[in-house]
């Protein structure tokens, strides 16, 4: 086998032990999350997100970067509306906030 392959197929191996391992830490001290409990996870995190945004937007004094909190607080809207809407579609009924 060519040397460079082989070690690609080591590295290969190694993240797929890895990963392996992850799967059963997680089954073995019950940190599995459902799809739904991911969903809402991430919606969490796009609500603080965009808190955060807000907060930097407000606080911004630099006029080259208003464009930038700009666009970061838009952004995490739409992935924090995106996320709210997937859930709905999804029929996640669970308090979200």
């Amino acid at each position: 086998m060519i040397p460079h392959l082989k070690k690609e197929k080591g590295n290969y191996n190694n993240r797929l032990i890895s990963v392996l391992n992850n799967i059963y830490e997680k089954l073995l001290y019950g940190e599995v999350k459902t799809e739904d409990e991911e969903i809402l996870d991430s919606i969490k995190l796009a609500h603080e997100e965009w808190k955060n945004a807000e907060k930097y937007f407000e606080n911004v004094t630099d006029p080259d970067l208003i464009d930038h909190a700009i666009y970061r607080m838009e952004a995490a809207r739409i992935r924090y509306t995106y996320l709210l809407k997937l859930a709905k579609k999804m029929g996640i009924e669970r308090d979200i906030n």
